[in-house]
């Protein structure tokens, strides 16, 4: 491959739709991900609640955050629909489980700092919840399906 065929073959890959899909659940993900991390160190460092409790507390409160930004900005669903939000809630609530299970393990049974928990957590849940918005939550049948695994617009 020469310097400029390989040059426009990663302007492709970066300027691809996947890629941008990529690109905007990572800002959308990152904000999440931010709000969680610093509600779970203000719950903590207030002495409000335990590291545990601090972080259930946290992601309860980033869902809202990351439905608004995923559905709107990642996927760009143009409605909501009550089966879309349902996926969401049981994708959030089965997040809300590793979350727990996370800081439960770090903290509780291993003693570990609970920023140890806290950073599982921030790796884990984006990669998992990826997966699930893109093929079962904001995905449905038919050609919606494409234009949602892309977050291309109609």
């Amino acid at each position: 491959m020469t310097g400029t065929g390989a040059t426009s073959g990663l302007f492709a890959l970066a300027t691809s739709s996947s890629m941008r899909l990529i690109l905007r659940f990572g800002v959308s993900g990152v904000t999440t991900t931010l709000a969680y991390f610093v509600l779970t160190n203000v719950f903590v460092l207030s002495r409000m609640m335990t590291p545990v409790l601090s972080s259930v507390c946290a992601y309860v409160i980033s869902v809202a955050i990351s439905y608004l930004m995923q559905s709107r900005f990642t996927f760009r669903v143009n409605g909501d629909s009550l089966d879309q939000l349902a996926r969401f809630v049981v994708m959030s609530l089965a997040g809300l489980v590793v979350s727990w299970c996370v800081m439960a393990l770090t903290v509780d049974l291993l003693h570990w700092p609970y920023l140890t928990g806290a950073i599982g957590v921030c790796v884990i849940i984006p990669a998992l919840n990826f997966f699930l918005m893109r093929g079962w939550v904001f995905g449905t049948r038919g050609s919606r399906e494409r234009i949602v695994a892309t977050g291309e617009s109609e």
